[in-house]
């Protein structure tokens, strides 16, 4: 007769975590126009200056859909500052190709949609605060 109030606390407290989790500031990248509409995207989170194209934060990849986007979550983040680099693996070769003269191959993407054209940007271009569940970051390879 004990065990049914202890499953019920276990519950509780599993349903309570995962709400209070859901609550946490978190983001929701959505990346548009990879061309072609193939192969991978492979999104990085940086939380710092110190670490931005270096040091890895958090790491998502995923198929591109058939329209050219892909969408990824990270959930459970501390309120800061975050950069976000995204990286289109057009022929999911696992290697960035730069193309002829290091440009015109595969995609590379900056959160602010930064360009790169006069090269990397640096974190304080990239970043944006997250302080709220849900936040929604979109990056555009057009």
């Amino acid at each position: 007769m004990m065990k049914k109030p202890i499953y019920m606390i276990i519950l509780t407290a599993i349903a309570m975590s995962s709400a209070a989790h859901a609550e946490l500031p978190g983001i929701r990248l959505v990346v548009t126009g990879a061309d072609p509409a193939t192969g991978t995207i492979e999104a990085t989170v940086f939380n710092s200056a110190e670490d931005f194209l270096k040091e890895p934060f958090l790491q998502e990849s995923g198929e591109v859909s058939e329209d050219g986007r892909f969408e990824t979550e990270f959930v459970g983040l501390e309120e800061g500052k975050y950069a976000i680099v995204v990286v289109h693996d057009a022929n999911d070769n696992g290697v960035f190709d730069a193309g002829i003269l290091g440009f015109g191959g595969e995609s590379v993407g900056y959160s602010n949609n930064v360009s790169s054209w006069f090269g990397r940007p640096d974190f304080t271009e990239a970043a944006f605060t997250v302080d709220q569940a849900g936040f929604i970051v979109e990056i555009n390879l057009d």
